[in-house]
């Protein structure tokens, strides 16, 4: 599996698009005073607009707050919930807690990587589907679940899993298919 930096070296050429860096501004001037110590809530929000840490925006962090990059990669690294590469569109929460991994959620990965063609930390190439593991998602009772986006899925099994995921696929194609028709 590749390491966070890694993905962000590799995002670097995929993220030639300018990105408008205006709203990293508008929150760094939003906190009383330019000081590293506001580097988590300031990466949340950062987050918050764009759905993950453009390297743009880690490069403006790294110059207002003079902090290294090792350093912000550290922080970054240590909480899952930041990212550093664009989601999918539905970010799949996998249970790997105790009871949902005896249960098989193992097999429910190995089949949406069979299906989608990535594995825990990936995002699809149609940029629909992003799939983490969680420790443990709090219903050990519904086992093996999964979230995905805000909605929770319970007793899941490898097909259960495909054909949710091809519901999700299903709800999005109307969107996909007016965005290919405006862009031709």
């Amino acid at each position: 599996m590749e390491t966070k930096e890694k993905k962000v070296e590799d995002q670097e050429s995929a993220e030639e698009e300018e990105i408008d860096l205006e709203p990293v501004h508008k929150i760094l001037d939003s906190f009383p005073s330019r000081d590293r110590r506001y580097l988590i809530p300031i990466l949340q929000k950062v987050q918050a607009v764009y759905r993950y840490l453009p390297d743009k925006a880690i490069q403006v962090l790294m110059e207002v707050l003079k902090i290294t990059r090792a350093e912000v990669f550290g922080v970054i690294s240590f909480y899952p919930g930041l990212l550093i590469t664009e989601p999918g569109k539905y970010i799949i929460k996998l249970c790997y807690g105790t009871a949902c991994f005896v249960k098989g959620a193992n097999i429910i990965a190995n089949k949406i990587h069979e299906t989608y063609g990535i594995h825990p930390g990936d995002t699809d190439k149609t940029k629909l589907f992003t799939l983490q593991t969680a420790s443990c998602l709090g219903n050990c009772g519904a086992a093996p679940m999964a979230l995905v986006g805000d909605d929770t899925h319970g007793t899941i099994d490898p097909e259960k899993s495909i054909e949710l995921l091809g519901n999700y696929k299903l709800e999005d194609a109307p969107e996909q298919q007016t965005e290919e028709v405006t862009s031709e």
